[in-house]
């Protein structure tokens, strides 16, 4: 890792380290395909094996960094494939979650916050609220392992976001509103079917932008 790291007390905690090296792979500090060496990362920080490892483990849940065989731990680097496979699980349960909902509360004062977001040109929050909107439908389906591999999903694709594409654009908000607007009517089908267009275009946007990575 030759990435400067900021200097931590000896008493910092797992968690304190997670949010440090989060922020560092986020923007960019940490590059995908960087491999973390205990030993190295650790006295960067000035703390333990242990300590690291906590944080490792935590941020490996959240799809930001990956266990390889015979190279340890390395931040995530997600290929074409990779990005394709995830839009194909969120696709399904979300699907399932916009079935099951039955108030839409959560995802209306979502998809506010993502507008308000994107007018103060925070993307960060915006990429959170965005993220908010889609959290809600599959906590619609009640099933916390459900709900937690799709939280990986978006992890993963946080990670490829931050770093490639920041730019939202306006129709982005405008998806929300049409899938929003059709379950508010009682109209199911079109729901699914603007999530469905909504997501397909989110992932043809990035997987252009991985390839062009790539290339």
């Amino acid at each position: 890792m030759n990435a400067a790291v900021p200097a931590l007390e000896r008493t910092t905690t797992g968690s304190q380290v997670e949010r440090v090296l989060r922020e560092m792979i986020l923007d960019g500090r940490l590059a995908p395909g960087t491999h973390l060496r205990e030993t190295q990362v650790a006295q960067s920080l000035g703390v333990s094996r242990n300590t690291l490892r906590e944080a490792l483990r935590s941020l490996a849940e959240h799809g930001l960094v990956t266990h390889q065989p015979h190279r340890g731990v390395v931040v995530t680097d997600l290929t074409v494939d990779d990005v394709a496979d995830l839009f194909r699980l969120r696709l399904v349960v979300e699907q399932a979650g916009l079935a099951a909902l039955t108030e839409t509360g959560e995802i209306e004062r979502a998809t506010d916050a993502f507008a308000a977001a994107l007018e103060r040109g925070d993307a960060v929050e915006a990429l959170e609220e965005d993220f908010r909107f889609h959290r809600a439908l599959v906590a619609a389906l009640g099933s916390a392992r459900l709900s937690a591999a799709h939280e990986r999903a978006q992890g993963e694709l946080r990670l490829v976001l931050f770093q490639l594409d920041r730019d939202f654009e306006p129709p982005q908000v405008a998806e929300h509103r049409a899938i929003l607007t059709a379950l508010v009517a009682g109209e199911r089908k079109a729901a699914a079917a603007a999530l469905a267009a909504h997501l397909e275009r989110a992932a043809e946007r990035l997987i252009a932008l991985i390839g062009v990575k790539e290339s």
